[in-house]
């Protein structure tokens, strides 16, 4: 009987906690001054929030945390839409390393692409990322 315990409770916890893969919402711990540049992908390599712990914001013009709503409480240039948040920070993982490179990679689900984000820093960071396919990215 208390192995039967021990099992129901492992399998309950790991119910409890959902574990975020590619595409499922995040939310970056450090946003830059003035927020984000739409013209830049931001990679957060150690995201709690992700189970592949990138956390990545492409595309977004503003703070995600700075919602817009009737009125901007902290200032017009960095609120930004709810929807556009969604489409523009989610968890991804690393799909491409260079060559030599002994960081394990991953597949990009159904309507994510694997794109060269990281041209510069260490091998274990630089690389592609699943990224959303612009071509089914519908705004």
């Amino acid at each position: 009987m208390k192995g039967f315990v021990a099992v129901s409770l492992l399998c309950l916890a790991g119910v409890g906690c959902s574990s975020s893969a590619v595409g499922d919402p995040c939310s970056p711990e450090q946003v830059p001054i003035g927020g984000f540049l739409a013209s830049e992908t931001y990679l957060e390599t150690s995201s709690v929030q992700c189970a592949t712990r990138v956390c990545l914001v492409r595309g977004l013009m503003g703070d995600p945390n700075n919602l817009q709503e009737d009125d901007c409480p902290r200032g017009e240039a960095t609120c930004v839409p709810q929807d556009e948040v969604e489409r523009t920070v989610y968890c991804s993982c690393r799909c491409g390393a260079p060559a030599g490179s002994a960081v394990p990679t991953c597949g990009c689900p159904s309507g994510f692409i694997c794109d060269e984000v990281l041209e510069t820093g260490g091998d274990g960071l630089r690389g592609s990322y699943c990224v959303r396919d612009p071509l089914l990215d519908v705004q």
